[in-house]
């Protein structure tokens, strides 16, 4: 009876390790990591894209401006996944800067320890209207 008991608190405990290390390897840091993600354009680029987002006649008409702020989780291979709006303006401007967003380039991947891991990162894009 004792090897049985033996055998199986053995087991449980190395199912227990695996899953603890599968966690940990698809963790989604929302501190800072030792390496933050980077646009592969530099922050130029990527200010160059958000800036470049259209702002719907619509929009800029009923004089409706404001900051947006867009989440998104850059994964390991430098793609963005779970990409959505925290705060937007209006559904059509929100699926502009969705339609941007989702259309950057792969970025450099965030690094803790020396090992590529996701990170979650949010954005804020402003909507203001210039007037003279």
């Amino acid at each position: 009876m004792k090897p049985l008991l033996l055998i199986l608190v053995a087991t449980l405990f190395s199912i227990n390790l695996y899953a603890q290390k599968a966690d940990t390897t698809d963790k989604i840091y929302t501190t800072p990591v030792q390496v933050m993600p980077r646009y592969r354009g530099g922050e130029e680029g990527l200010r160059f894209r958000l800036e470049h987002i259209r702002y719907l006649f619509e929009d800029r008409v009923k004089d409706i401006q404001g900051k947006v702020l867009v989440m998104f989780v850059v994964e390991k291979d430098g793609s963005l996944s779970n990409i959505k709006m925290i705060r937007g303006l209006s559904q059509e401007q929100d699926k502009e800067v969705l339609r941007v967003v989702t259309n950057l380039r792969k970025w450099k991947p965030g690094m803790q320890d020396g090992k590529p891991v996701r990170v979650q990162l949010a954005i804020p894009i402003d909507f203001k209207l210039i007037k003279s």
